[in-house]
């Protein structure tokens, strides 16, 4: 196992029509002015990524789509090459090692199954290949292995297996074991369910005992219920394999309830890196706050006024002394007020509160979701409000949301980084 240290990291994608940028040893000092100096014939998708995972750690690359966070692990596996930067696996550099040579295993979104090789062969293949080499180094072993291949289609009795093919033999029953897929390795891909083809790539990559795995959104093809098994399984084997895990989604449920720390990527760009409720309760920045959750955080725009006042067209009210110092610089001046869902709660008329009408109700059993628009006030966008599933509440009600001081989130406007007191 090793940890993996990615070091200012960027790439940079050629324009359509352009021709492809030369690398140079100066690459990644020009790309260290890429932000303020941007070159128009290519496009940057990933810039300045620095990041530790350490040794057997969950680390759960997480955000939109187009972000680069799929990218960054195809740099890491060595399948698309870098424009500036450097990538350690253990101690070694591997910028210039291929795929093979590095010692890692990837899960992909579609399986990547052999089609027309049973699930015994496809999690055996890896062991077989990588072996191969170091065992026809005399004619003797050249032979044993040959004939092992030729008889691998022989009914079981007929079968000839080297020293080699027992070794692989046994690692894919104990890899079929641990995923509980041992009745199913004599069928083909076609014969399988989505959730059974997954734990087929997971057993492919786990048979090789590599020092990384990297897993590209392996769970997006399942159900609903299949996805959280699956989930589950996933984690509960990292932990016996200890295995350094680097596990790209789009899908914030998946990273809070997997990673051992979670990065939130946009625009090509780290935005936060840290442990799930971390990230949920103390966010860097207004995106991490409003994509991690769900649904997601709330957001208005207020105005301070010191020493300690937060006003709106529709409530004003007085913040604890803690904010005092935080906020100083900003009196008179506009902020981001942002509030979760779960922390909005029902008050009374009163001018410290928002008053809203209901326009949505989404009953779920176990709590009750609601989207508001806030009254006499077209510019405040809708919001979504939590509350337990037995309050009774109709369409088009009107109630006035009060805002716990204990639970309010402020974000500068102009770089939409989050404003904490001490």
């Amino acid at each position: 196992m090793a940890q993996v240290v990615l070091e200012n990291i960027y790439k940079s994608f050629p324009n359509a029509g352009k021709a492809e940028k030369v690398k140079s040893p100066l690459q990644p000092l020009i790309a260290s002015v890429e932000e303020t100096a941007p070159d128009l014939n290519s496009v940057n998708v990933l810039r300045r990524i620095n990041l530790t995972v350490a040794d057997g750690e969950f680390m759960v690359l997480v955000g939109p789509s187009g972000c680069g966070k799929s990218t960054l692990l195809r740099l890491i596996a060595g399948l698309e090459e870098m424009t500036g930067g450097n990538i350690w696996v253990g101690d070694a550099l591997v910028n210039d090692l291929p795929p093979k040579a590095r010692d890692i295993a990837m899960v992909f979104q579609s399986y990547a199954l052999y089609p027309h090789m049973t699930v015994y062969d496809n999690i055996a293949f890896g062991l077989r290949r990588g072996a191969s080499g170091e065992q026809n180094k005399d004619l003797a072993s050249w032979g044993k292995n040959a004939l092992s291949g030729m008889t691998r289609r022989f009914p079981a009795p007929l079968r000839y297996k080297s020293d080699r093919e027992q070794e692989v033999d046994k690692r894919v029953k104990n890899v079929a074991s641990l995923l509980q897929i041992e009745a199913l390795l004599l069928r083909l891909p076609k014969q399988l369910s989505g959730g059974q083809k997954q734990r087929v790539a997971l057993g492919r990559a786990i048979s090789r005992n590599p020092q990384v795995f990297l897993m590209d959104e392996p769970l997006s093809n399942l159900d609903a219920k299949l996805r959280a098994e699956t989930r589950a399984q996933i984690v509960k084997l990292q932990r016996q394999l200890g295995t350094t895990t680097i596990y790209v989604t789009h899908d914030q449920t998946e990273a809070m309830t997997m990673g051992t720390r979670i990065a939130v990527m946009n625009l090509g760009q780290l935005q936060q890196v840290a442990r799930p409720l971390e990230l949920y309760n103390r966010p860097a920045t207004k995106f991490v706050a409003e994509f991690i959750g769900s649904p997601p955080m709330n957001f208005l725009e207020v105005e301070f006024q010191s020493p300690l006042g937060i006003s709106h067209p529709l409530f004003s009210f007085n913040l604890p002394k803690v904010w005092e110092k935080a906020l100083s610089k900003y009196d008179r001046q506009p902020l981001i007020l942002g509030i979760r869902p779960e922390h909005l709660s029902q008050g009374d008329a009163a001018p410290s509160n928002l008053p809203v009408q209901v326009d949505l109700i989404e009953a779920l059993g176990n709590e009750t979701y609601l989207s508001v628009s806030p009254t006499n006030s077209a510019n405040v966008a809708s919001m979504q409000v939590r509350i337990p599933p037995d309050r009774p509440v109709s369409y088009q009600d009107r109630l006035w949301l009060s805002f716990p001081p204990d639970k309010l989130h402020f974000f500068d406007p102009d770089t939409g980084k989050a404003i904490w007191h001490d």
